[in-house]
């Protein structure tokens, strides 16, 4: 899941891991950025300090920060910059390829989808 950020406070990035998340069995696992520091009142959250390391066995942000590239990649190369009109569009379409990169079809299955 992921969304354009309106609110980058404590209390509005609270507000979307209640929505999008089920703190029971969940853990988050974030950089140091402060506003994370609200996630404990509901679910276990680990913090990886890069200051310090990158990864810390099982404990690391990759995979997002994985995501964020290829979102960049985008935005640079076939994209050619957006406004913030259409921003939420290329976060979903990219969260929508990043959610399908192990499929062998992803068209096919996006249109399986549309015609269900």
């Amino acid at each position: 899941m992921a969304q354009v950020a309106r609110d980058l406070t404590g209390k509005g990035v609270l507000n979307f891991i209640r929505n999008v998340v089920e703190p029971g069995g969940s853990v988050l696992i974030t950089d140091e950025y402060k506003a994370y520091n609200t996630i404990r009142r509901i679910m276990p959250h680990y913090v990886v300090n890069h200051q310090r390391h990158y990864a810390d066995g099982l404990t690391h942000t990759n995979t997002i920060e994985g995501f964020w590239a290829l979102l960049k990649r985008a935005w640079y190369g076939s994209h050619h910059h957006y406004s913030v009109k259409y921003m939420p569009l290329f976060v979903a379409e990219s969260a929508w390829k990043y959610n399908h990169r192990g499929i062998d079809n992803p068209f096919g299955e996006f249109i399986k989808g549309v015609f269900a």
